[in-house]
């Protein structure tokens, strides 16, 4: 207790300290650099075959798309100024005139049939090729012209050009990033340091205002909240423990600001595991989590909770889904009914074993705690593995998993759910990681990727969401909200649902509001 006391005096002293020493150095800001902390690093920022949030939050400020979405997730022009789509299976773009990639070469229509092409050629194995198998032909008519022709209607199909152009002939070279055309270029990446960014000023939508930025990978959340307290770090993104809001909050440097967010957490399964293939004990499991506790002392309340994948905002949303109840003691008479009973009748012995495996993150090694001391209390022994992200996500990738949670970022569209789910949507090809499968399910996501009709695509949706409660193949958890803190002088980012980096193009520098001004001599 002495200890507990001591630090929680002494911690904000330490913090002032920072503050002091901080003033006395020039920061970055001072120099016209943004430096945003990212909580991992990315295990790859190739669009091509980038699949990790990390990865993608860093593509978005340097690899523009065919298409964007605005904050809504509606498709908006990006490379393309228009488009139209005379029949169900053509879909015509309109490149926008003198776009060129960060090194000087000149896109064209063969850069973009080449970035699609590469992800179709299964001998590269991208994760994105099951988004693109219903692509019969990309055409090329002239270089400001793309054709594309589909084997079969496809209603996302729109969504599916959110996907960073590269040159053609550029090759995978593991870590090392491709050529982009974004607001920013690459200039240096390590893995586990930071990647190092500059405007671009061949950018289509004008050079952005900030010149420099960089990129922490900072899995540490004190020492993400320390640097941003000291200067050195002046942006992050649902980058700062709950705990530590408040202190962030304080008069100073630092800005915090809060909105609704899309991004959901869920707790994933092996269904090829002996005991979870068991919907039963998937349930006893799901009954035996008290998420609102969770939210309440480790959210601090700044998560909602959910029962889909998708973000509550969204329209294909099942609003009479059944939420799934804190039930222990029924947790306890599934796992009897399905054949794991209490070895001696008293609770001490454990029913079952399960491994839980999560990232270095703290928050969520907090959320794994807890949940264990939740599970132990129905008799479920749980082994948590606390792993290197890139080491983790191979992992949950591969199938080598019993217990992990994920969060999905940037969903917009319904269709997640045959990516997430379909039979055949296994990786490399898709992200049906846990081996559901369920002919129903198959049917109607098929169906309602050919399906125009929004209304009658939503309703298929709702369908699967309730099949997808009955089964609990991943059990969703929560949806968190966007927090941003940000250096005061750093302005014009818009919060978005998805956690979108793209607005940082959009960003300022201004002039501290405190600092007085030096005047002239009259």
């Amino acid at each position: 207790m002495c200890r507990i006391s001591r630090l929680s005096v002494l911690f904000p002293i330490f913090l002032s300290f920072l503050t002091l020493v901080a003033c006395a150095q020039k920061l970055p800001i001072d120099e016209g650099r943004m430096v945003i902390a990212l909580s991992g690093s990315p295990v790859n920022v190739d669009p091509r075959v980038a699949t990790d949030a990390y990865g993608e939050q860093i593509l978005q400020m340097t690899h523009a798309s065919l298409v964007g979405r605005d904050a809504a997730g509606e498709p908006l022009p990006d490379l393309a100024q228009r488009w139209e789509s005379p029949d169900p299976l053509t879909y015509i773009f309109h490149l926008r005139p003198g776009l060129r990639f960060h090194d000087g070469r000149q896109l064209t229509s063969a850069d973009v049939r080449y970035t699609f092409a590469w992800i179709l050629d299964a001998s590269n194995r991208s994760p994105h090729r099951g988004l693109y198998r219903h692509l019969a032909a990309i055409e090329t008519p002239d270089p400001r012209t793309v054709v594309f022709r589909l084997s079969e209607p496809f209603a996302p199909f729109l969504s599916t050009m959110v996907r960073g152009i590269v040159p053609a002939g550029s090759p995978a070279r593991g870590y090392a990033p491709p050529v982009g055309a974004g607001p920013y270029k690459i200039d240096d990446v390590s893995p586990d340091g930071e990647a190092v960014l500059s405007a671009y000023d061949g950018y289509y939508g004008g050079p952005p205002a900030i010149r420099a930025v960089t990129v922490k990978f900072v899995p540490d959340s004190n020492v993400r909240f320390l640097e941003l307290k000291m200067g050195s770090v002046n942006f992050t993104l649902n980058g700062v423990d709950p705990d530590l809001l408040p202190a962030a909050s304080l008069p100073g440097r630092l800005v915090v600001e809060e909105a609704p967010g899309g991004n959901v957490t869920y707790l994933g399964f092996n269904l090829r595991d002996r005991a979870l293939s068991d919907a039963r004990v998937r349930r006893a499991i799901a009954l035996a989590i008290d998420r609102e506790t969770i939210v309440r002392t480790i959210w601090k309340g700044r998560a909602d909770l959910v029962s889909s994948i998708l973000p509550p905002g969204s329209g294909a949303n099942d609003p009479d889904l059944p939420a799934a109840p804190f039930d222990p003691a029924r947790a306890r008479r599934l796992l009897d009914d399905a054949g794991f009973p209490d070895p001696d009748g008293d609770g001490p012995l454990p029913r079952l074993r399960l491994t839980y495996k999560t990232s270095q993150n703290e928050v969520r090694r907090r959320v794994a705690t807890v949940l264990q001391e939740q599970l132990r209390q129905v008799g479920i022994s749980v082994e948590i593995q606390s792993l290197e992200w890139g080491t983790f996500f191979s992992d949950i990738k591969k199938g080598n998993f019993q217990l992990y949670s994920l969060t999905w970022v940037g969903i917009t569209d319904p269709d997640i759910f045959h990516h997430a789910f379909h039979s055949r949507s296994a990786p490399p090809d898709g992200a049906n990681r846990g081996g559901y499968s369920d002919a129903e399910v198959d049917r109607l996501t098929e169906t309602a990727r050919r399906e125009p009709s929004r209304e009658k695509r939503r309703e298929m949706y709702r369908r699967v969401q309730r099949i997808l409660a009955r089964d609990l193949p991943v059990f969703p958890l929560w949806a968190g909200r966007n927090l941003l803190v940000r250096d005061r002088r750093l302005t014009g980012f818009q919060l978005t649902p998805d956690e979108s980096y793209a607005p940082v193009r959009a960003m300022r520098i201004v002039p501290d509001p405190e600092t007085p001004s030096t005047g002239g001599a009259r």
